[in-house]
C-alpha cells in the first residue's frame, strides 16, 4: 500500500526520500515515536539492483516485532531443483510415450500390411485342383492295383471256363419246351426285352445251343460282379451291394454327372480297403465264403430255371452241373472283388448295346474298359482294354 495512507505527510514529505536510509531510519526508531493506536503492518520495496523486502508489525504501542528478512537463496534452490525434477519427468514420460506409440504403429501397420496380402492371395489364388493332403497320405495304404495284362488274363480265364462247362454239362438234342416259355424264362433273368427271342431260339436250336447257354450264363454271371449297375443276383460283398441296391433310381443324366461318378468312385475304393480282413497286405479283396456260397447257389438256382431244360435226365447229371456251376459263379466272385479293389474304375461290356452291335450279335465273354485314374479322375473317353467276345447270329 501506499506510504502517504500510513505515515502523516511530514515523515514522508517526497518519494525520493524512499531509500536505503529511509529504511534504516525507519528500522531504529522508537516505537514510542510512532503513536498509533491499533496495530499495523507496514511493507516498503525498493528496487535499485537488488529486491530488499522489510515487514515492521505493530501488536500495540508499547510493542514493536522487528522481523529480518528471509533467505531467499535455499528456498530459491529448492524450488528450482523441484521444477527442474519436474520439467525432467515430463520430457523422459513424453519420449517413452513417443517411442512406444512408434513402435506400436508401425506393428500394427505390419500386420495391415500382411492381413492385406493374405486376403488378396486368398481372393486371387486359383482353387486346388488336387485331392486334399489327407487323401494323399490314406492312399499310401489303400489296395493296389492290378496290372491290366493280369485282368486281361483273368477275363479270358472266366470265358474258358464257362465255354467248358457248357459243353461238359448239357445235351445237344431237342428238348420238349416251347418258344414263349422258353423266353419269359430268359426274360426273368433280366435280359432286355429286345433280346429275349433271339436268345430263346438259340438256346433251342441244336446247332446254336452252345452259343445261346454261354450267352445266357455269361450275361448273368458279369451282371452279378458289374459295381456300375446293381443286380438282385449279386455276387459282391454283400454291404455293398446292399448300398448299390438302396440308391434311389435318378434319371440318367443324373446318374452318369462327373459329381456322382466321382463320388461312387471314392465310395468303392474305400469300402474295398475298410472291408479287407487284412489291409496292411494291400491286396485286393477275396469273396467270404459264409456269404459268397449262398449268393452263389441263389444265382446258380436263377439260372436252372432255364438251364434245367438242356441238362441229362442222367441221375447226377443235375446234381453235378449244379456244383460245377456254382464253382463256376464263385470264379466269377472273385473277379468282380478284384475288380472292386482296383483305385481305377473299370466297366464291363456284356451287352450288345455296350458293344455297339446290332441285335443279332450275342457276346459270349464280356469286354473290359477302363474309365478313370487311379485317383478317380474320369478319362475323357473310355480305355477299351479287352474287347467283349461278340458272335454274329442269322
Amino acid at each position: 500500500m501506499a506510504a502517504s495512507a500510513v505515515f502523516p505527510r511530514a515523515v514522508l514529505s517526497s518519494e525520493s526520500a524512499v531509500n536505503a536510509g529511509t529504511a534504516d531510519r525507519i528500522a531504529t526508531s522508537s516505537p514510542s515515536s510512532l503513536n498509533f493506536p491499533i496495530s499495523t503492518t507496514v511493507t516498503i520495496s525498493t528496487t535499485v539492483t537488488t529486491s530488499t523486502t522489510v515487514t515492521i508489525s505493530t501488536t500495540n504501542p508499547a510493542t514493536a516485532t522487528h522481523t529480518s528478512p528471509p533467505d531467499t537463496s535455499k528456498s530459491g534452490a529448492v524450488a528450482g531443483a523441484a521444477v527442474g525434477c519436474l520439467v525432467g519427468g515430463l520430457i523422459l514420460g513424453a519420449l517413452a510415450a513417443f517411442f512406444i506409440l512408434r513402435r506400436r504403429g508401425k506393428r500394427n501397420k505390419h500386420y495391415r500390411r500382411q492381413g492385406q496380402i493374405v486376403s488378396k492371395e486368398l481372393d486371387h489364388s486359383p482353387p486346388d485342383p488336387d485331392p486334399p493332403s489327407n487323401d494323399v497320405k490314406l492312399n499310401q495304404f489303400l489296395l493296389d492295383a492290378i496290372p491290366n495284362k493280369e485282368l486281361m488274363s483273368e477275363l479270358r480265364a472266366l470265358g474258358d471256363l464257362v465255354n467248358m462247362h457248357v459243353e461238359n454239362n448239357y445235351q445237344f438234342q431237342a428238348v420238349s419246351i416251347n418258344s414263349s416259355a422258353m423266353t419269359q424264362s430268359i426274360l426273368n433273368l433280366g435280359f432286355p426285352p429286345a433280346s429275349g427271342d433271339v436268345v430263346a431260339a438259340l438256346c433251342l436250336n441244336p446247332r446254336t445251343r452252345v452259343v445261346g447257354l454261354r450267352h445266357v450264363i455269361s450275361h448273368i454271371a458279369f451282371a452279378s460282379i458289374d459295381f456300375n449297375a446293381p443286380s438282385p443276383l449279386s455276387m459282391l460283398p454283400v454291404p455293398v451291394a446292399a448300398f448299390r441296391q438302396s440308391l434311389p433310381s435318378v434319371q440318367s443324366q443324373s446318374s452318369n454327372s462327373p459329381e456322382t461318378c466321382l463320388a461312387l468312385s471314392r465310395w468303392r475304393v474305400l469300402s474295398a480297403f475298410l472291408l479287407h480282413p487284412t489291409r496292411s497286405e494291400r491286396t485286393p479283396l477275396s469273396p467270404y465264403e459264409e456269404t459268397a456260397v449262398p449268393q452263389a447257389k441263389r444265382l446258380v438256382s436263377a439260372l436252372n430255371t432255364v438251364l434245367c431244360h438242356f441238362v441229362s435226365s442222367e441221375p447226377g447229371k443235375f446234381q453235378a452241373q449244379t456244383e460245377h456251376l456254382e464253382s463256376v459263379m464263385m470264379e466269377f466272385a472273385k473277379f468282380g472283388h478284384i475288380l472292386l479293389s482296383q483305385p481305377s474304375d473299370w466297366r464291363l461290356i456284356y451287352e450288345a448295346s455296350m458293344a455297339g452291335v446290332g441285335q443279332r450279335a450275342v457276346i459270349v465273354c464280356a469286354g473290359l474298359e477302363k474309365l478313370s485314374h487311379r485317383d478317380g479322375r474320369p478319362y475323357g473317353s473310355p480305355h477299351l482294354v479287352e474287347a467283349p467276345r461278340i458272335i454274329q447270329v442269322g
